[in-house]
């Protein structure tokens, strides 16, 4: 038997996957924030961090290739 693949399936299998990128993006963002000292958060840190949670909220949040997300945590945890 020929097994039919479903496009539409599959394009929503990637949304969620990229959507659980950036949350994961997210949290990452927001872990780096908290492990710096006080006194290193400056104001645009901050407003970035918030101003990406806001586009992350209204479905406005740039999503990237699980391959870049994995280049981009490795080169966190290089830094680590």
């Amino acid at each position: 038997m020929e097994k039919t693949i479903n496009i539409n399936t599959i394009l929503e299998r990637v949304e969620r996957v990229e959507k659980e990128l950036e949350e994961l993006k997210i949290e990452l963002l927001k872990l780096q924030v908290e492990q710096l000292p006080a006194e290193e958060v400056d104001e645009e840190t901050l407003k970035d961090l918030e101003k990406r949670f806001k586009e992350y909220k209204e479905g406005k949040a740039k999503v990237i290739s699980a391959d870049k997300a994995r280049k981009r945590l490795l080169a966190l945890l290089e830094d680590v």
